[in-house]
């Protein structure tokens, strides 16, 4: 489930929901799998027995699993004077340092792109498609708090 919602102290959070944080971690997983296996056809390097492929194939939901909840807080937090990034770690980006709010597709996900007035790019996780049917009523929300802030001297 996807979270956009305003808290009482007039923040507002948007953060991936389970499967949209899944997805790619599967899709790396299974195609870094099969590459594999690719790669030991093609060099002869002998072909993996029946119990090893079943014993890759039991590590990987396991892998999905935890990678997504290490990601959980992964997301956008919208403050009155700032835009923060959390992550790993945090990254604040004052409403008035924004020049641009960019929304890009790449292989049918959109993301939105802050572009600083440094020129630096940060592409955000959330909100994104697919996978949310709020996707542009979070980017409407996400550009009308820039627009009514950007003004404000940055701190």
């Amino acid at each position: 489930m996807n979270s956009f919602a305003a808290t009482p102290s007039s923040h507002v959070s948007f953060r991936l929901g389970v499967w949209q944080r899944a997805l790619p971690i599967a899709l790396g997983i299974l195609g870094g799998t099969l590459f594999l296996y690719v790669v030991l056809a093609v060099t002869h390097g002998g072909m993996p027995t029946p119990g090893e492929l079943r014993q890759m194939a039991s590590v990987a939901p396991l892998a999905v699993v935890v990678a997504t909840f290490l990601q959980r807080r992964d997301g956008v937090i919208l403050t009155p004077d700032a835009l923060v990034v959390a992550g790993l770690r945090r990254r604040r980006i004052a409403w008035a340092h924004i020049q641009r709010l960019e929304v890009r597709r790449s292989l049918g996900w959109r993301q939105v792109i802050v572009w600083t007035v440094d020129g630096r790019g940060t592409t955000l996780r959330a909100p994104a498609s697919p996978g949310d049917p709020d996707f542009e009523a979070k980017v409407r929300t996400l550009v009308e708090w820039w627009e009514t802030r950007r003004s404000t001297p940055a701190g």
